[in-house]
């Protein structure tokens, strides 16, 4: 009985070579994604806890900030929105239908 041949040769050599894979730019953060990465590093650390509790507790903290705090997270917002804008001026986005 002759067994299976083996080569050096794996599947996903000859698979990776000839597929091409298009990489996206990243959306560009909104206001309450800004806040929310500097708030989550303020927060103390804790094994265990979900991100959808964090979001919960920053999204509380969110909507009870002044308008001043809010309006120095819109500016921050447009200018990234503007920086990513001259790195990929050609970006628009295109949402994965799942």
């Amino acid at each position: 009985m002759v067994g299976p041949i083996r080569t050096n040769d794996t599947p996903s050599e000859g698979a990776s070579s000839s597929a091409t894979i298009k990489v996206q730019p990243p959306r560009p953060p909104n206001a309450w994604i800004l806040y929310r990465s500097d708030k989550l590093r303020q927060l103390p650390p804790a094994k265990g806890r979900a991100q959808a509790d964090v979001s919960k507790t920053i999204s509380a903290m969110w909507k009870n900030e002044t308008d001043t705090v809010r309006l120095f997270y819109e500016r921050m917002a447009d200018a990234r929105k503007a920086e990513h804008q001259r790195l990929y001026p050609d970006y628009r986005f295109q949402p994965v239908k799942r």
